[in-house]
């Protein structure tokens, strides 16, 4: 029996077919209107109306960076899973056509994953406008929002804070490929300032 050849553009036109099929699901409606916030996880340590939980974390440019230093700003923090993640980058280069108008809404924007510089590197490389990447590598800050998935992930997440560093919205989901869209995002903007 003659075995087949595969042509390399073969494999590269089935490689981007995969990619370009990890397109998220958005969130249900009721994850974008909730007074109280979303989840379907167990354990979370968040509430509307409280303080965000301080933490410490190392960015890309080795600077360390503390929530309870960026008081005065509005915060949006993305949880995501790693630049391996072809879902997190695709979730990243959706909500990353909202950047100008949120900064122009205060808003100053973290990407928090247990990537190391090297990994936070390779999905800053493929994002078109900068986000603030921040490395939770031992998941710290994952543990203490109450978002640790497995050993090594958090859930997908996305939390909103006021310039007072307290929880305005937030969405914590189990099912990785099911992440609020940037429309979505916007929609809830609306809704918490008019």
């Amino acid at each position: 029996m003659k075995m087949m050849k595969i042509k390399p553009y073969l494999l590269i036109a089935c490689a981007l077919l995969l990619l370009t099929s990890c397109d998220n699901t958005p969130v249900p409606e009721d994850a974008i209107t909730s007074e109280t916030g979303y989840t379907d996880v167990t354990g979370v340590k968040l509430a509307i109306g409280t303080a965000a939980p301080d933490f410490d974390l190392q960015s890309l440019n080795g600077d360390w960076v503390a929530l309870s230093e960026l008081r005065g700003a509005k915060i949006l923090m993305i949880f995501y899973r790693g630049h391996w993640c072809p879902f997190c980058v695709g979730h990243l280069q959706d909500i990353q056509t909202m950047l100008p108008e949120l900064e122009q809404r205060g808003y100053q924007v973290l990407a928090i994953s247990p990537d190391d510089a090297t990994d936070m590197q390779k999905m800053a490389d493929r994002m078109d406008r900068p986000y603030q990447f921040l490395s939770d590598a031992g998941l710290k800050v994952t543990d203490l929002y109450g978002i640790r998935r497995d050993e090594e992930l958090p859930h997908p997440a996305m939390i909103l804070l006021d310039g007072q560093g307290l929880v305005k919205w937030f969405y914590i989901g189990e099912d990785y490929k099911t992440r609020p869209s940037a429309t979505q995002l916007q929609q809830v903007l609306d809704r918490l300032y008019p």
